[in-house]
């Protein structure tokens, strides 16, 4: 199966105003922050839904995996053939969506996943 791997990625020019303004003069980081700081993971859904809605995300890759499970060791460690980068890409982590061939939308929370979203005009083809 093949999965859409999405991040929240950040301008230079919201890093400036991160370093000018402090953390929370960029919602994209403060939504990224909130996600990485839900330890038991019982917000992370709704948090990813609302950055989702925000249009925070940027599609950066598709890796080819037979489950979810694959897709984020493949993220992590590779092998580097499993992965179509679209974008600049860091190592799958919390906060990260991952949407499947049928528009499943997922998010990586501390422990596993949490599905927010079904959107099959999303599917990877």
């Amino acid at each position: 199966m093949k999965y859409a791997i999405y991040q929240i990625q950040l301008s230079e020019a919201q890093y400036d105003l991160i370093n000018a303004k402090g953390h929370m003069a960029v919602p994209a980081h403060v939504a990224k922050m909130d996600m990485t700081m839900d330890f038991s993971g019982g917000k992370i859904g709704g948090l990813a839904s609302d950055a989702w809605d925000n249009g925070f995300y940027t599609h950066v890759s598709n890796i080819e995996a037979s489950d979810i499970n694959q897709v984020f060791e493949i993220g992590n460690i590779g092998p580097e053939d499993k992965i179509e980068r679209l974008s600049r890409m860091s190592s799958l982590s919390v906060s990260d969506v991952i949407v499947d061939e049928e528009g499943q939308i997922a998010v990586v929370a501390p422990v596993g996943f949490v599905a927010f979203s079904f959107n099959p005009k999303m599917a990877v083809a």
